[in-house]
């Protein structure tokens, strides 16, 4: 899909007004809709929306293992469609489904690659949100497990979705702060503490069991339930692969990156000292390439914006002759000195296109043409786990981006895969 089909879209489904049935624009014939099953109803919920509102696409089912969450999007999504798609708690028993063409994987992180190599052995096109994987090694076998059976997965990094960016790059390439020596990644902003909780007995309505799925089994704690499982290495990522992937995945694509041969971190608990939070508040991660520094930092403590940033969250781009700052509502080139170049406002609003881009491949069965595939996914992934990895095992790694190895560390090479709990062993591929 072109830039400027991409922008007609845009402009007809702001046109269209944010629900409504009279509105919307008319479905396209059956042979023609995807129909696309949606797992987990908090990101997913926006998921379900994008996807039911595009006129060649269609949700035919809502999984989620919290039965009242669950209900509560199908009704949504039914009075957005005209008619409420079914929920169940297992995806698994939709893999066999005839309507069902692709999922849409909102779950927590330890759910993502399993089950994106779980819809792709079953021939079933995947859309994944970030990051592709809870560990390294998955990730490598859900690009293998796309490959082999021809799927098309597009991976949840939408600002790529953003044309500003793809201008941006433009410049960059074209030398507008000449080469590129370093690059920050930044992500700045106030995340709640996670006050300890007593275990208790699984809610009403939940299937756990299902929710654990791969990790170990445990007592039900809701700090390890409902957003809270983000801070825990069991089930996710802290904010380096929550929100900080963003702005990780933006500086590769911008130069091409992909994996680094080495990577140190510094973290700490500041803002969430004494809570129930296992993942750093705070991180600066360095990943050192041939001839480039790429640094991110993060603060999750923070009520404030960092001087003379517009955003919570941004790139700069530091190169021999000036540097280029970059958010989601736009970007400015500054030369010697700081002298102000080009500045460009494009407010950022989650529009659909990173959407009907992976609609539009699963009909030419094109995965070249994604705006975020798997491959990319997993790079910017890898980068996440790589800091992660340096930050729990507490020192300088080096990388072999052969075999997606540490040279001469055990203690992180443990940390590159998981052991799968019986019954949510990965398929063979």
């Amino acid at each position: 899909m072109s830039n400027v089909s991409r922008r007609q879209f845009l402009g007809s489904t702001l046109a269209m007004g944010a629900a409504g049935l009279i509105n919307r624009p008319a479905k396209a014939g059956p042979n023609e809709t995807v129909g696309v099953a949606v797992l987990g109803a908090s990101r997913g919920a926006s998921l379900a929306t994008h996807f039911e509102k595009l006129a060649d696409s269609q949700v035919v089912a809502i999984c989620e293992v919290d039965e009242a969450r669950g209900n509560k999007l199908a009704d949504e999504i039914g009075k957005l469609a005209g008619k409420r798609p079914p929920v169940v708690s297992d995806f698994r028993t939709l893999l066999d489904k005839a309507d069902v063409d692709a999922i849409a994987i909102a779950t927590p992180d330890h759910w993502h690659a399993p089950a994106t190599i779980m819809a792709c052995v079953a021939g079933k096109d995947v859309y994944v949100e970030k990051p592709a994987s809870h560990n390294i090694a998955e990730g490598r076998l859900a690009i293998n497990a796309a490959r082999k059976h021809k799927r098309i997965v597009q991976h949840g990094t939408n600002l790529r979705g953003a044309t500003h960016y793809q201008e941006a790059w433009k410049l960059l390439k074209d030398g507008v702060i000449g080469k590129v020596l370093m690059v920050k990644a930044i992500n700045n902003q106030r995340r709640g503490r996670l006050e300890a909780r007593t275990d208790e007995p699984v809610p009403a309505g939940v299937n756990y069991n299902m929710w654990l799925g791969p990790a170990a089994e445990r007592p039900f704690n809701r700090n390890r339930f409902h957003g809270a499982w983000h801070w825990h290495w069991e089930y996710g990522c802290g904010d380096l692969g929550n929100d900080g992937i963003h702005q990780i995945d933006l500086g590769r694509w911008a130069l091409g990156l992909k994996a680094p041969k080495a990577v140190s971190c510094s973290g700490a608990k500041l803002g969430s000292r004494g809570d129930a939070q296992e993942t750093p508040d705070t991180m600066i991660v360095t990943w050192e390439y041939d001839d480039l520094l790429y640094v991110f930092e993060q603060r999750d403590f923070t009520p404030y914006r960092m001087q003379g940033h517009r955003q919570d969250n941004d790139n700069i781009f530091y190169g021999e002759n000036g540097y280029l700052m970059i958010d989601r509502d736009g970007y400015r080139v500054f030369h010697d000195r700081g002298k102000p170049g080009v500045v460009v406002t494009n407010q950022w609003n989650d529009p659909p296109h990173h959407f009907q881009n992976f609609i539009d491949c699963i009909k030419s069965r094109q995965h070249e043409n994604l705006l975020a595939d798997i491959e990319e996914g997993h790079y910017s992934s890898l980068l996440c786990h790589m800091g992660n990895i340096a930050y729990r095992v507490g020192r300088k790694l080096e990388f072999d981006a052969a075999t997606e190895t540490f040279k001469n560390d055990k203690d992180a090479n443990l940390l590159l895969s998981r052991e799968y709990r019986k019954g949510f062993e990965l398929p063979s591929i």
